[in-house]
């Protein structure tokens, strides 16, 4: 582990690096592809956010729904689902949702539903990775059904995810797309992450 790296991702983590600290030395960065700190005119935009797990909210849900853990690997099927239910054009398969269960920073306990008890399926679905390394939770997957949203179950999921990270993690990271149409970076802020590091994908 680059050291220097390490000291200066702990001091502004959205600043040093585009993703979570973990994926700079699991993933190789495909050729032809740079990333840069900065908005450019050209190029893929996204914004890096962090919540330092103070001033915590509760996560209330509706009558009727519950928080329940994605039962792995039976269900894997079934969030590969929600995720392309949520994309347009996404074809995430089960095994590919499984793949991600390998990752060093897997914990079950941070793959979640929002649970339909009337309906008996899913209305949402959050999946965060914990770095025990540097204490640093990252939310990787928020999704809710598009029938769904604007009902409040994104907000629920997040600080639900944030509330099992708080006795863990010393800070969370999210990023996202900025011209995304739902807009994920206001859920966000709404949930007490704060920021203004924008990353620029040029391809």
């Amino acid at each position: 582990m680059d050291e220097n790296l390490k000291a200066r991702y702990l001091r502004n983590p959205c600043e040093t690096l585009a993703t979570a600290f973990w994926k700079e030395h699991y993933f190789q960065k495909p050729e032809g592809i740079s990333i840069v700190l900065g908005a450019a005119d050209k190029g893929t935009q996204y914004f890096r956010l962090i919540h330092h797990l103070d001033g915590l909210q509760g996560a209330a849900l509706p009558d009727g729904y519950t928080f329940r853990d994605v039962c792995l690997p039976s269900e894997a099927g079934l969030v590969a689902d929600v995720i392309n239910r949520c994309y347009a054009g996404y074809s995430q398969t089960g095994e590919n949702v499984l793949i991600w269960s390998k990752y060093p920073v897997f914990d079950n306990s941070l793959w979640i539903f929002i649970w339909c008890k009337a309906s008996n399926s899913p209305v949402a679905l959050g999946i965060a990775d914990f770095d025990s390394e540097i204490k640093e939770g990252s939310l990787e997957w928020i999704q809710v059904l598009p029938e769904r949203q604007g009902e409040g179950f994104g907000r629920a999921v997040v600080l639900e995810l944030l509330s099992r990270l708080k006795d863990r993690a010393d800070f969370v990271t999210v990023s996202g797309e900025v011209d995304n149409v739902t807009n994920p970076e206001r859920l966000y802020r709404k949930c007490g992450f704060i920021g203004d590091a924008v990353w620029t994908v040029h391809r």
